[in-house]
């Protein structure tokens, strides 16, 4: 077989939006939170291969080097970043704590329902301006924003770190100056956190709301965290993650500080790029992953699409149907997942939304 039915069950996580996960995968609200549901051959929770011959997608087809998640966020994530594969691979081989294995994990968020999240450091003058505003309010933000003027965002980040008694409160107490959308960011992180110093983290970062089917790329370095909505979540096969706030998770700002990206981020967005009617490419330098959106309908079908190597196909509305050039079919609806390999060609039919991660 060459086109296989995957599923798996839903991760559980405290932060997860259950009911909108739920409706996508077409199941009943549960009483606990559910956040993820992976699809892919990761140790952690491999795919089940729906059909008679069972077993995991990894006992069939042995590992993959990329994860397709159906993300659900009811609340912020931790802030965190990835390490690059030298990082990941140096570090794990040392037995350093914080890696779970020796691979990087570029990935991808493309939002299904309005998506909200912080991503990247803002740009230079706008970040100077405001901290200088902050600095103005409240005389604490004095050494944060000469501390940026001076030596720029690693700076800034240490300071936020080393500072015996950062101004939180006086965050809280001020952040209207920097206007109603971060004000309220700022409260809710507060409601939910505490005294966290990711509060202050977040004021570093951009701030960005993707309509459905926008997207975002997350290099190594990458300093982000996911606050609310639904999304489709492709990334290299790796569980690494460094995080430094906004989080019950055991975190490490040492390694942190050392795997970031202090360059500023201007757009956080990525354009997907019409290739034919009813196709779009997700533009990434990963060398783990290609992602595509597909829009069949009566009048657009996508016939023989090359194949190389496999894929994982999600459907997120309506349904489409998955064909190979070994004459195999396979309808999926929404929430469904499907693997393809061993195919030079596959073609797409029927009238809805799904998404492909090519490796």
């Amino acid at each position: 077989m060459t086109l296989l039915r995957i599923g798996n069950q839903p991760m559980r996580y405290a932060w997860g939006n259950s009911e909108l996960l739920a409706d996508l995968l077409g199941v009943p609200t549960p009483e606990y939170p559910i956040a993820e549901q992976w699809f892919g051959t990761h140790p952690t929770a491999p795919s089940e291969v729906l059909d008679p011959s069972a077993g995991t997608l990894l006992e069939r087809r042995g590992e993959l080097g990329y994860l397709v998640k159906f993300l659900s966020s009811a609340m912020p994530l931790s802030i965190q970043a990835h390490p690059n594969r030298e990082q990941a691979q140096r570090q794990f081989a040392a037995g350093h704590k914080s890696y779970s294995d020796a691979n990087h994990k570029p990935e991808m968020i493309i939002a299904i329902t309005e998506f909200r999240a912080l991503c990247g450091f803002r740009p230079k003058s706008e970040l100077a301006q405001e901290l200088k505003m902050l600095a103005e309010a409240s005389p604490q933000f004095t050494e944060l924003s000469e501390s940026f003027d001076a030596a720029g965002y690693e700076a800034a980040i240490r300071w936020i770190y080393e500072a015996d008694e950062p101004p939180i409160l006086a965050l809280v107490a001020n952040a209207n100056v920097l206007g109603r959308k971060r004000a309220r960011l700022v409260e809710q992180l507060f409601q939910q956190f505490g005294e966290d110093r990711g509060i202050l983290v977040s004021v570093l970062m951009n701030l960005v709301s993707l309509e459905p089917n926008e997207a975002m790329y997350l290099p190594a370095g990458n300093i982000h965290a996911y606050l609310s909505g639904l999304g489709v979540e492709v990334m290299a096969a790796s569980d690494n993650v460094l995080r430094g706030g906004l989080t019950q998770k055991p975190i490490d700002v040492r390694e942190l500080t050392k795997i970031l990206d202090y360059r500023e981020l201007a757009e956080p967005k990525i354009l997907a790029r019409q290739m034919a009617q009813g196709l779009w490419h997700y533009p990434s330098p990963a060398e783990d992953f290609q992602v595509y959106r597909v829009e069949p309908s009566v009048n657009h079908l996508l016939v023989d699409l090359e194949l190389n190597g496999s894929a994982i196909a999600v459907c997120t509305q309506g349904e489409i149907i998955l064909s190979t050039s070994q004459e195999e079919a396979l309808t999926l609806k929404r929430g469904q997942a499907a693997f393809m390999a061993d195919s030079n060609y596959f073609s797409v039919s029927g009238s809805g939304t799904g998404f492909l991660a090519l490796g």
